[in-house]
């Protein structure tokens, strides 16, 4: 028996929201793990995951052809591009580092949130992708507003943000796979 649609549509995207989750929960770890890295290491660390996350989102919109959110398009090219930051600018002091990725995660958080709203309708679990949007946004608005905490409170609040963010994806992930996987899936096309 073939696949609806919709059931195909929910699989997709709640694999790529599982695999982006498991990537943030391992760059949260990462942080934890190595503490004492240089900004140097976390400059790495945080370009790797940016790029993977921005890929991912990218990736999954080019691959769908029905029911793409520009939302998500403009959340990965948002991801890539702060990911490429860090990889040119390598330099890049504490406070910069703060502020690079404080303004990533407003953006992102926006897009997340966006999103969200546009998926309200079709479904359910859209309010686990607003608190995603809501805690985006609220991180990133705490690091440009007080970028100055230093290199160890950023990488506490890194952490415990890319952990949350990272289980909150793969909840929203595993919610669309299950509704995926049910044969009643129904899915308004208009």
């Amino acid at each position: 028996m073939s696949e609806t649609l919709p059931q195909q549509l929910f699989k997709g995207s709640g694999t790529a929201l599982i695999l982006r989750g498991i990537a943030a929960v391992l760059f949260g770890i990462l942080v934890v793990v190595w503490p004492d890295a240089s900004v140097l290491a976390l400059v790495i660390l945080f370009g790797i995951y940016a790029v993977f996350d921005g890929v991912t989102n990218i990736v999954h919109y080019l691959t769908r052809k029905r029911r793409r959110s520009a939302w998500q398009l403009v959340g990965g090219i948002i991801s890539v591009l702060a990911g490429l930051v860090a990889f040119v600018w390598p330099g890049i002091t504490a406070l910069s580092l703060a502020l690079v990725i404080g303004v990533w995660a407003v953006i992102l958080g926006i897009t997340q949130m966006a999103l969200a709203f546009e998926v309200k309708r079709t479904v359910g679990l859209w309010w686990l992708w607003l608190i995603t949007g809501i805690v985006t946004t609220f991180f990133g608005l705490f690091l440009v507003i007080f970028p100055g905490p230093g290199i160890l409170s950023l990488l506490g609040l890194l952490s415990s943000f890319a952990i949350l963010f990272g289980i909150l994806l793969i909840a929203s992930g595993t919610g669309l796979r299950r509704l995926g996987e049910s044969p009643d899936t129904r899915l308004s096309m208009g």
